[in-house]
């Protein structure tokens, strides 16, 4: 019988998200939260942010690696949207609700609302939302997409669609732009090494959407398996050149597959297929088999 795949699960995305994001705000002196469970209701505020040591001054490192969140605060509370979301006017309601409950729960007075800031990061552009202010002088421009919006307590809106941020672009539904992502995010060692564990959770969101990804299985077996990589690289030129000279795209992948497949075996030291019977299998039977040896790296 087979499976049917699972659906995606959005609570698991945003806190995958907050986990991601951890290490960008420890570094600069912040302690942080992720789905802090600020009402009766069980509505999680994805991100918490609270300054716990002297503030450090992050544009010594990229600063658009904290663009938007220059003026972070002694609190600050942020809401995401992912690409399946859009932050309207129900989303403002709530993050306006996680603020009154979050300064009854640390006992924060009228006096001194103004230490807690409020954010919205969204891949989205809340064009909606923004036409029910933007006439009235409630909506500010501050930079490439970010934006405030004063109404009641001020909101800063950072939107990501587009960005090539080590994290915050990692987290589009575009694969162009999760790959330059990614590139960056390989220069930025300290930060690869934080969130490295995190980073086969993300791909697999991505597969349950039904989103292709390139080079999953690479950038995995990078991560966990640094010793091996220079060798799956070769494999790969190996199996594309063999591809080549068959003379076709199809024989191209056919033979990138069969390089994959026996380097990945080796890692695992399984006897699974042989390069014969590789050989004989069509492209579609050799990804399934491909399929089956990445289940076996991500279970290890």
């Amino acid at each position: 019988m087979i499976e049917k795949p699972k659906k995606p699960d959005r609570a698991d995305w945003h806190r995958l998200w907050g986990l991601m994001m951890v290490p960008l705000f420890e570094r600069i002196g912040y302690e942080t939260v992720v789905e802090m469970d600020l009402s009766a209701k069980v509505q999680l505020l994805d991100m918490v942010v609270v300054r716990r040591k002297e503030k450090k001054d992050f544009r010594t490192w990229d600063s658009d690696y904290y663009s938007g969140f220059e003026n972070l605060n002694e609190h600050n509370l942020i809401s995401f949207k992912s690409f399946r979301e859009v932050f309207n006017m129900t989303a403002l309601e709530e993050l306006y609700g996680h603020f009154t409950n979050y300064r009854k729960m640390k006992d924060i007075g009228e006096d001194a609302k103004g230490t807690v800031n409020l954010y919205a990061v969204t891949h989205h552009f809340p064009e909606g939302l923004f036409s029910r202010f933007e006439e009235k002088g409630f909506l500010d421009r501050i930079g490439a997409k970010i934006y405030d919006l004063s109404v009641l307590t001020p909101v800063r809106f950072i939107i990501t669609k587009g960005s090539d941020h080590p994290i915050l672009g990692l987290f589009s539904d575009d694969a162009e732009q999760v790959m330059k992502s990614r590139h960056r995010l390989e220069k930025e060692k300290w930060l690869l090494r934080e969130v490295s564990s995190y980073l086969g959770r993300l791909y697999e969101h991505y597969s349950l959407e039904g989103i292709d990804m390139p080079y999953t299985q690479e950038m995995f077996i990078k991560d966990h398996y640094p010793d091996w990589y220079a060798k799956i690289r070769a494999a790969k030129a190996e199996g594309k050149s063999e591809g080549k000279s068959e003379g076709k795209s199809e024989g191209e992948a056919r033979g990138r597959v069969i390089g994959e497949i026996l380097m990945a075996q080796r890692i695992l030291k399984l006897n699974l297929y042989s390069q014969e019977q590789l050989e004989n299998k069509s492209l579609e039977e050799l990804k399934k088999a491909l399929s089956r040896i990445e289940a076996e790296l991500s279970s290890h």
